[in-house]
Formats: C-alpha cells, sequence, structure tokens
C-alpha cells in the first residue's frame, strides 16, 4: 500500500514539475514556454565576445551585463568594458511584454559623448560590428510580431527538441526586424532554444545561432557559450558567458539613461 501511494505521489510532482500535453503544442504555446521559464528575478554576468572573420582574424571584447525582471517586462544594461575603442559603450534595454508599447533601447557612445535612442525601425541593425541585431539580443522574441508554426520534432545535441518557425505578420515588420522567417530548435525539457537560423528579407539563408554549452547555476538553466554565424558574409561572433549571479536585488536606478553615461566603474 505504501509502494503505491508513494508511486502516486511521484506522479503528481512530475506532472506538477512540467508541462503535460495530451496532443503536440503549438507553435506559439511553445515559444511562450521559452518566453515565461525561469531566469531568476536578476542577473549579473561577465561576456567575452569574439568577432571572427572569414580569413580568421579575431578581435576581443570584454564586457558586462545587468538585467532585472518586472513582471512579465524586463530591463538589461550592457557595458564594454574593454579593449580602449569601446570601452564605456552601452546599451541599454527596456523589454516590454506584448505589442502595445514599443520596446525601448538606447546606447551610449562615449567618443561622442551622446546618447542615441533606438527606434522600432532600428531593430534590424546590426550592433557594434556583430551578428547580432539590436532585435536579436533582447531575452526572446516578441512573440506578438510573429505568427508561430511548430514544424516537428528532432533530435540535436542528444536532446529531444521542438522545431517552431516564425514568419513576421506585415511587410513592415519583415523590413524593421530584417528576417522572412525565423526557425527556433526548443529543448523539451528546459524550454531553452538551441539553435536559430535565420532568413533575410529576400528569403535567402542568412545566419545560424547556436547555443553549445547550458548548465544550471543555482538551479537556473544558463547559457555559457555561444555563438551567431553569418553564412553569407563568413563572419562570427562568438559570446562566452561567466560569473552568473541571479538574485541579488538589483537596485532599479541602474537601469537609467544617467547609468549609461555613468559607466560600469560605477556600478562595480
Amino acid at each position: 500500500m505504501l509502494n503505491r501511494i508513494s508511486l502516486m505521489i511521484l506522479g503528481g510532482t512530475l506532472l506538477l514539475a512540467a508541462p503535460v500535453f495530451a496532443v503536440e503544442p503549438t507553435g506559439l504555446a511553445i515559444m511562450q514556454l521559452v518566453d515565461t521559464r525561469d531566469d531568476g528575478d536578476d542577473l549579473i554576468q561577465k561576456m567575452q565576445q569574439r568577432l571572427i572573420d572569414r580569413h580568421g582574424s579575431v578581435r576581443e571584447r570584454e564586457m558586462a551585463s545587468f538585467r532585472k525582471d518586472y513582471g512579465k517586462d524586463s530591463k538589461s544594461i550592457t557595458y564594454f568594458l574593454a579593449p580602449s575603442n569601446v570601452r564605456d559603450t552601452a546599451l541599454l534595454t527596456w523589454d516590454y511584454d506584448g505589442v502595445e508599447k514599443d520596446d525601448d533601447q538606447w546606447l551610449y557612445l562615449p567618443a561622442l559623448k551622446k546618447v542615441r535612442r533606438i527606434s522600432s525601425s532600428d531593430r534590424g541593425d546590426y550592433f557594434m560590428g556583430t551578428d547580432f541585431t539590436f532585435e536579436d539580443i533582447k531575452q526572446t522574441p516578441e512573440l506578438e510580431d510573429y505568427n508561430w508554426t511548430l514544424t516537428g520534432s528532432e533530435s540535436m545535441q542528444d536532446q529531444d527538441v521542438w522545431v517552431v518557425e516564425g514568419v513576421p505578420k506585415t511587410e513592415d515588420l519583415k523590413k524593421n526586424l530584417g528576417y522572412s522567417k525565423t526557425r527556433y530548435y526548443i529543448r523539451k525539457d528546459i524550454h531553452m532554444f538551441i539553435r536559430v537560423v535565420y532568413w533575410d528579407r529576400k528569403g535567402q539563408e542568412l545566419k545560424h545561432r547556436l547555443s553549445d554549452k547550458i548548465s544550471q547555476i543555482d538551479g537556473i538553466w544558463t547559457v555559457l557559450h555561444g555563438t551567431m554565424t553569418n553564412i553569407q558574409s563568413g563572419h562570427s561572433t562568438e559570446l562566452i558567458f561567466t560569473d552568473q549571479r541571479y538574485n541579488t536585488g538589483l537596485s532599479d536606478r541602474m537601469f537609467s539613461e544617467r547609468m549609461l553615461k555613468r559607466g560600469y566603474r560605477e556600478n562595480e
């Protein structure tokens, strides 16, 4: 009798631990799981960025980033620490849930002592010579900008993944985002994408994004290494994430235009 009760309790616990679908979920439902997965209330981390051209030449940069969630919204700020030609450049993002309010982004350029506001029409512009656009560097895409379709399931990196395609809903969105289609490969167990394929506005395959090292830190699944490769230009951007600290109680004042100009040294 005890064994039977234990099995019933265990079964109930497993049902609560992860969504169970009687049929395959929709593409939108899967992307909502990605968007709402546990990523901590806030995060501090260091980043090493390596820009690699088609000839194999490498430029390296060091960065630090801070993120804080506000319900379904989030705010983040990223500082360039080295080398000297990009030091103190900073990007501030206020990422709002839904399309009722446009996300806000500001880029501080220390050489000009000027803050540039990134408009919604600039989301497809590339960020600081990397292979990431301003849209790419956000946590997840704005789900309501796309029509999402589950196209199948497969195995990748020894994991079961859903394959979900997103097509921007309007021609204006395709123009602003810079993509005619994206395809996400999402781990079924932890609801994180481990690969993304992007097509340009003309429908040609453009970029591949790969997250090939994911580990748990403080109980939260965290990307430790990733690469974005532009297959048309042969250029790639490698990111190495270290020194993660979750749920430290970051101050709201961290995420203001004023802090863009004050720089990382003021926040150490």
